[in-house]
């Protein structure tokens, strides 16, 4: 039976393999005597190879290839350029089969060296993988120690700083006896130091219940014009110290909304008393609620104060993101932003930033309407 061209044409492609080379060598021919060629082998098979030269060669049909210590001769089959290259095709003169041999002893030394660098690489890689496993179950473990840790102590200091608190009230309003000019003033400072560190111990709290996942929401229907308004009230001591104009403007197209009134509230007071804070003398705030498409509502608080770096805008809503001038005023812990940003996005909503240095900034939080909805 006759075989068919297909298969003799793969019989033939397969007795004449080329092997990739890459490799330099020195090209000469009897026609123009004296006269060397740099080369690069690109292939070789059995019967030929095809060498590139940097720039085009009178070669005559005879050649000789200098090669690996050898000397090889031949015809030359075709020259041609490809882009930037010079090809040659060369017949061999001899058959080359210890030379593919070599080839192929060498190719076979280069893959087990590659093989053993491979099976080196993988060693190193799971040892750095069981390393940096080791590390994360360590650094968790830490992080749970410390989150337990911090919310114990949190409470515990804050029993009796409440007391400290309590009889400090009934001293400073002379409940427990008559008390000084002098004596009142101190009493002033202790309350209002007491009330800051209790502020902090509370935010301390805050921050391990985000990081346990344990921070939750009793959503409830309520007007935040209403809310609004109170935590006008709660701020309005210090804004009157200061002599800063606070006004509300709520759209009532907002309306009725579900929310947490606890957690809005502290939204709402950690903007607020961030922009009396740094809000000069005689200066203005805002509070603004407006409608969001396609079901939520904004929260602003723009202020007319000292404003903030592009560079720093960044940092505002990180842990411990305190920065420097000029918006240095007063002392804190860095965490009232970052647990706005955490309240506001675990219902779904994002907050904000826009400010120009020296002119003032305008933070605003975006909730939805219904977070068990959305």
């Amino acid at each position: 039976m006759t075989p068919s061209p297909v298969k003799n044409r793969a019989a033939s492609k397969r007795k004449y393999r080329r092997f990739l080379v890459n490799q330099p060598a020195l090209v000469s021919c009897a026609a123009v005597p004296g006269l060397v060629w740099t080369a690069r082998i690109a292939d070789v098979s059995r019967r030929g190879m095809q060498l590139i030269l940097e720039h085009p060669a009178r070669l005559d049909a005879e050649i000789r290839v200098q090669w690996s210590n050898r000397e090889i001769s031949g015809r030359v089959r075709y020259q041609q350029q490809r882009g930037a290259e010079y090809r040659v095709g060369v017949a061999l003169a001899t058959c080359c089969d210890t030379l593919l041999v070599e080839l192929l002893a060498r190719e076979t030394v280069a893959l087990r060296r590659i093989d053993q660098e491979v099976a080196v690489s993988a060693t190193l890689l799971r040892h750095k993988i069981r390393q940096m496993a080791d590390a994360a179950e360590a650094a968790n473990l830490a992080s749970e120690i410390k989150s337990r840790f911090l919310a114990s102590v949190s409470h515990e200091f804050r029993t009796p700083l409440n007391g400290i608190i309590g009889f400090s009230e009934l001293l400073h309003d002379a409940k427990a006896g008559p008390v000084t000019c002098d004596q009142k003033e101190y009493l002033c400072d202790i309350l209002s130091c007491s009330r800051h560190l209790l502020t902090l111990i509370n935010q301390v709290l805050d921050l391990t219940k985000i990081e346990s996942g344990k921070m939750d929401f009793q959503y409830e229907a309520m007007d935040p014009a209403v809310l609004v308004e109170e935590v006008k009230e709660s701020v309005k001591a210090l804004a009157a110290s200061k002599h800063i104009t606070v006004s509300t403007e709520c759209d009532p197209c907002v309306g009725t909304v579900r929310a947490d009134a606890a957690r809005l509230r502290q939204v709402l007071f950690n903007y607020l008393s961030n922009a009396l804070k740094f809000t000069p003398e005689g200066g203005s705030v805002v509070v603004r609620m407006l409608p969001e498409e396609p079901a939520g509502y904004r929260v602003v608080v723009e202020d007319s104060g000292v404003g903030i770096r592009a560079e720093d805008v960044s940092r505002l809503f990180i842990e411990f993101g305190q920065l420097g001038k000029p918006r240095t005023a007063g002392s804190g812990t860095g965490l009232g932003l970052a647990i706005t940003r955490q309240i506001v996005e675990k219902q779904g909503g994002r907050v904000g930033v826009e400010s120009t240095l020296g002119k003032g900034s305008r933070f605003w939080a975006v909730l939805p309407v219904d977070p068990t909805a959305a």
